[in-house]
């Protein structure tokens, strides 16, 4: 069954967080064996080894806070310290004395990621001076995340990649009108070569308390972890294929990766094509809400746009959705967003979004409204 939206989730959500421990099977470091060495630490993973965390400055404290979070996101809120032992896996070892204060500015680090702490094992054999002590931090559930997904659907060179690639990668993201934006979504070389999406690729979008979009609030856009340390509520944007050789691949993301709404893109140029109508009728048939967005809309003259218009509303009636609310400005969506009742229970909102953008569009357009368009919906 397909999950409610606005499922509760802890931490990096919907992003497959890898968890990759020295030693054991559930993220435990096993520190009661008596080997002379570990493997060397690792970037990825759960698993953190510190040599010791004695009075560090306001500015390192930050990073060890930041680095945490990075941990306990690639555990799923969970995560395994080690103190006393060297990054290369050495078994180096504390004293009373630094031990305490270790294990005293990971409690105040646990404290700034809502998380708690327990020293699971210690060990004094083979440990050169004083002993090492594994530490496993868990985040509470009140931490816990609120995730929407969203499939993005449509036929090949629809606009789908530049449009997730624009929302995800912030300001300096915006598109040089040759495909720039797309670049920071596709995972593959012969993506990039030919511009066609084969593979899901899964980008956050991360919203504070006021639903301000966290990734276009800084010049440089933020890491996954630390969007999801920072946000409230997270959006995860599923860039689904739009070639019909592919079809296993969007299916997989339609059913697998349970979405709570699809975006229909319609690219201007290339119109209702065959992939549009099958890709409109596999999410109705699968009983998932679908908001169709109009993309490249600056490459059409107003008669053209409002004939794809149009065609979108009636594809949309033709696979049985609800009757589309046609939204053309930034105005539109926020007066259907406040509106009651919200007309989004009856209808499917139709969003006529100009480019994917080189400048970001302007306040006389809705290619400017793209981030607000996210954090509204």
């Amino acid at each position: 069954a397909r999950p409610h939206p606005g499922r509760a989730v802890v931490s990096q959500v919907g992003m497959g967080a890898r968890r990759t421990p020295p030693h054991g099977s559930h993220g435990s470091a096993d520190i009661s064996h008596d080997a002379d060495s570990y493997p060397q630490e690792v970037e990825v993973g759960n698993v953190e080894y510190k040599l010791k965390l004695v009075l560090p400055t306001p500015a390192r404290f930050q990073q060890l806070v930041t680095q945490l979070a990075y941990r306990l996101a690639e555990g799923r809120g969970r995560a395994v310290y080690l103190l006393g032992v060297e990054d290369d896996g050495a078994l180096h070892g504390l004293c009373p004395r630094d031990m305490s204060a270790s294990l005293g500015t990971l409690r105040r680090m646990c404290g700034h990621v809502s998380a708690r702490m327990v020293v699971a094992a210690q060990r004094t054999k083979g440990v050169p001076m004083g002993r090492i002590a594994e530490v496993r931090i868990e985040q509470f559930a009140e931490c816990a995340q609120v995730e929407v997904r969203i499939a993005v659907l449509g036929s090949a060179q629809a606009g789908k990649s530049s449009v997730v690639g624009v929302l995800a990668g912030g300001p300096g993201a915006l598109d040089d009108g040759k495909g720039s934006a797309r670049t920071l979504v596709m995972r593959h070389m012969h993506e990039l070569e030919t511009g066609a999406t084969s593979s899901i690729s899964q980008q956050v979008l991360g919203f504070d308390g006021a639903s301000r979009l966290l990734n276009w609030t800084e010049e440089l856009a933020r890491t996954t972890s630390e969007l999801c340390a920072s946000s409230s509520r997270v959006m995860t944007l599923l860039d689904l294929c739009g070639e019909g050789r592919f079809l296993k691949t969007t299916l997989a993301g339609l059913t697998a990766h349970a979405p709570d709404y699809a975006l229909l893109c319609v690219g201007a140029d290339v119109g209702i094509t065959a992939a549009t109508r099958l890709h409109a009728l596999l999410a109705a048939g699968l009983g998932v809400p679908v908001v169709a967005l109009l993309c490249k809309a600056d490459v059409a003259d107003a008669t053209s746009l409002g004939n794809l218009a149009e065609a979108t509303l009636r594809l949309l009636a033709e696979c049985g959705l609800p009757s589309p609310l046609y939204l053309e400005s930034e105005a539109d969506l926020e007066a259907a967003v406040l509106a009651e009742p919200h007309p989004f229970s009856a209808h499917c909102p139709c969003l006529a979004l100009p480019p994917s953008g080189a400048d970001g569009g302007s306040e006389d357009d809705s290619g400017g409204a793209e981030p607000d368009a996210a954090a509204a919906g």
